[in-house]
């Protein structure tokens, strides 16, 4: 496996984990939303917009976690 599909699979995973936390918001609708965005993303073959989604995501869960 290589370094980026390693990265890619861990902020899926944070993000799945940071769904546990969730209290006001709907839980399966989150879910869906991020198996959503990830199956897009398995069809992205340019490096730099596959870079800026990874980026994307880790900013997301960098500023809820400060929260």
């Amino acid at each position: 496996m290589s370094t980026r599909q390693l990265e890619v699979l861990r902020l899926y995973r944070d993000l799945l984990k940071y769904s546990q936390t969730l209290k006001y918001t709907d839980v399966d609708f989150y879910l869906t939303r991020i198996k959503q965005e990830f199956a897009k993303g398995k069809l992205l073959e340019n490096e730099d917009e596959i870079a800026r989604q990874i980026a994307k995501g880790q900013e997301f869960l960098k500023n809820k976690r400060l929260i």
